[in-house]
């Protein structure tokens, strides 16, 4: 049986989160993994996008702002 694990980690200078969920399956792991890549987003969309790389693909989705202090990151993990 094949296991989904969706791992996330965020942190500014205000605050920090981290967590991993393990998921039932694979659609409920790439639903938690889109929940959180939009969150990231708007962390971008909040503030002025200038100064942000983003890393946009499949499995990983990271954004890092270093002006501001901020980074975080969400992927998928099968296994």
């Amino acid at each position: 049986m094949m296991r989904y694990r969706v791992v996330f980690e965020y942190q500014s200078e205000d605050s920090a989160m981290s967590d991993v969920y393990n998921c039932r399956d694979e659609q409920a792991a790439m639903d938690k993994f889109a929940e959180l890549s939009d969150m990231l987003e708007h962390s971008i969309d909040a503030t002025d996008p200038a100064g942000w790389e983003v890393i946009d693909e499949p499995d990983f989705y990271n954004i890092i702002n270093r002006d501001e202090g901020v980074y975080g990151y969400v992927r998928l993990l099968e296994g």
